[in-house]
């Protein structure tokens, strides 16, 4: 079975057996997302993406039998119906646009099976946090929220204007300062000196409010984080770049909120090479954003990386 999730950052594929094991798995950057806020519409250069991704999955499988989910962007943009029409013309596959509280309970459908094969158990609240949108799903709750890495990203002000302050002096003195301070917003200014980045960082707290209310209320404390952001943070913890990426080093590592300031740090200043090298083209700004947008929602919380989602949930549903 052929599990295709066409997401608003990349279009992911698994081919998984009957006994629900994985035979092999596909991953491209296609950025439908990008400048959709402004446009409306998938961009010319996304279709492109997508195109190129499905000539390569049809060399080695047949997408006609392929179940084929498409996600947030292709729900709001005004010509999926024409770029789904076409690509079943030029490649067979025929895609979906699923609802966002489908979209969470399959994508949950993957993360449990993948917990299951590592003997991890418990009382969870998945997260999946995507290019245009968020879904937050514990016990029989399943709710999409309207912000992801990508939209959030576009929506940032970069005009406005923070005041730097460096503190390198201090930190050179008294090197567990970072750890001791513990109000979220005043680590951000005394420690982001980037005007820019500061920006996106306390954006990111009126973005998550609603979502950061709704989990708040579960009073969980082990998430089950899925996306780009937290399997990217999880790969660089391994010292895994973009290319030997490999999800079996990744599934059940543990992050805890500190990680995603840490590393939206080091992210943020990569050069585009090593940005390149260790995360994949054109993601860089946007996992950074994603960091900020997890350090907003979540406090105490210990984190389960696991990298199946919606792909290896619509092969299970449809086994």
């Amino acid at each position: 079975m052929l599990g295709i999730d066409l997401g608003s950052n990349t279009l992911r594929a698994v081919e998984m057996d009957e006994n629900f094991k994985k035979i092999k798995e596909y991953e491209f950057i296609i950025g439908a997302a990008k400048n959709l806020s402004k446009s409306g519409q998938i961009s010319t250069e996304a279709i492109k993406k997508i195109k190129e991704a499905l000539n390569v999955l049809s060399k080695e499988q047949n997408l006609h039998k392929a179940s084929a989910a498409a996600t947030a962007a292709f729900r709001k943009a005004s010509n999926t119906d024409e770029i789904f029409k076409d690509l079943k013309e030029q490649f067979g596959v025929d895609f979906k646009v699923i609802d966002a509280k489908t979209e969470a309970k399959i994508s949950v459908l993957g993360m449990k099976n993948a917990l299951a094969n590592l003997d991890i158990k418990g009382r969870f609240a998945y997260c999946d946090l995507g290019g245009a949108s968020c879904e937050l799903s514990f016990d029989d709750h399943f709710q999409s929220f309207d912000f992801g890495i990508i939209s959030f990203y576009e929506k940032c002000n970069f005009k406005d204007d923070f005041s730097a302050f460096s503190f390198k002096k201090i930190l050179k003195k008294h090197p567990n300062f970072f750890h001791k301070i513990k109000d979220k917003k005043l680590k951000i200014h005394l420690l982001i000196q980037d005007r820019n980045l500061k920006n996106i960082a306390f954006k990111a707290f009126d973005e998550v409010k609603e979502l950061k209310k709704v989990f708040k209320k579960s009073k969980i404390k082990k998430v089950v984080l899925n996306s780009g952001v937290p399997t990217a943070l999880a790969a660089l913890k391994c010292g895994l770049d973009y290319e030997r990426y490999d999800a079996k080093k990744i599934n059940g590592k543990i992050l805890h909120t500190h990680d995603f300031f840490k590393y939206a740090l080091k992210i943020w200043n990569m050069s585009e090479k090593e940005a390149n090298f260790y995360l994949g083209k054109t993601r860089k700004k946007y996992l950074a954003a994603g960091c900020f947008l997890f350090f907003a929602i979540f406090d105490k919380e210990e984190f389960i990386v696991i990298d199946e989602g919606l792909r290896e949930g619509l092969c299970i549903a449809n086994l």
